[in-house]
């Protein structure tokens, strides 16, 4: 699934003429890996979103992300509050791309995590358990703040 991301890389080999350097950095082809993990836009937005987490993911790959949160590294709400913050990380990045694409203009990066966080905090709100230990509720108000 991963590789039919609609990236500059993919176009370009299905003969499309498009520049290939990643809009949201400059530097790099874009391809989706480079895109939504390796970017150096997208690692500000993901340190910032993980300082409160208390995690420290490792990976280079969407493959690896996906392995990676699937695999439990806590109680099954804390599990899906991280699964849906990655989630959202990942719209929220492609949106900032297409819209850069379209209309020229890149938000700064504390604004697309403020965005990530409302939007998690928003999702979050409307499916969350009646069952959700304290601490658990506690925990998902200091990462997101």
């Amino acid at each position: 699934m991963w590789g039919r991301v609609q990236t500059k890389d993919r176009l370009r080999r299905i003969g499309l003429q498009v520049e290939s350097n990643c809009l949201m950095c400059g530097l790099h082809t874009e391809t989706g890996d480079h895109l939504l993990i390796q970017c150096t836009y997208v690692k500000r937005c993901s340190q910032e979103l993980n300082r409160n987490l208390q995690l420290l993911p490792q990976f280079t790959n969407l493959g690896n992300m996906s392995d990676w949160l699937h695999k439990p590294t806590a109680g099954r709400f804390r599990c899906q509050v991280v699964q849906c913050r990655y989630a959202t990380l990942l719209y929220n990045i492609w949106i900032q791309r297409n819209t850069t694409i379209w209309q020229g203009s890149i938000k700064h990066y504390n604004s697309v995590v403020m965005q990530i966080k409302t939007d998690v905090w928003m999702r979050i709100q409307g499916i969350m358990p009646k069952k959700v230990q304290e601490r658990d509720k506690d925990w998902l108000r200091q990462i997101l703040m």
